[in-house]
């Protein structure tokens, strides 16, 4: 019961980093470390920050109160976020592809993002299944992860879509 309120106390509290994110960049006057972890233009692909970093920071909070109760926390939320962007960008080309962007739609679209990731975390934490070293390949693939964000916030590819196409509202 303790680890579903917590995991369902993830899904507002996420949201609510999330939003906070969007705007930290430019509350920061554009600060360059503040740029590491929140969207410094409109492109879908640093949006994508809000669900990762905000997945990540709701899991080091909880992970203070509950994370040494299970062997796989690591594992369970380096999934997690990764799956929220995926779902981010499925989700918002899926949509786009039968109507034009809206913002109230995107904003649903990361709330949903966020409580399936939650959901699947839930089912992780909860598997009795653990594999030696499963939390250590969970904090390579968060590191890996964490310095991809970083490097393309700086230098992102060009001609692609996810990298360079902006959220019209």
């Amino acid at each position: 019961m303790k680890l579903t309120k917590w995991e369902f106390m993830g899904v507002i509290l996420i949201s609510g980093l999330g939003i906070f994110l969007h705007y930290a960049y430019e509350l920061s006057d554009q600060n360059q470390y503040v740029a590491l972890f929140a969207p410094i233009n409109e492109t879908i692909w640093e949006h994508l920050k809000m669900a990762f970093y905000g997945m990540i920071g709701f899991a080091l909070f909880e992970y203070i109160f509950i994370g040494s109760e299970h062997k796989n926390f690591i594992f369970a939320k380096t999934f997690s976020s990764l799956l929220a962007c995926f779902l981010v960008v499925v989700l918002y080309y899926g949509y786009t592809n039968f109507l034009d962007p809206a913002l109230y739609l995107d904003i649903i679209i990361f709330v949903v993002a966020i409580l399936i990731a939650q959901i699947f975390s839930y089912a992780i934490l909860r598997s009795k299944l653990f594999i030696k070293g499963l939390n250590y390949w969970g904090l390579i693939i968060l590191v890996a992860a964490s310095l991809i964000f970083a490097s393309y916030t700086y230098e992102p590819p060009h001609n692609n879509q996810v990298f360079t196409e902006t959220l019209d509202h």
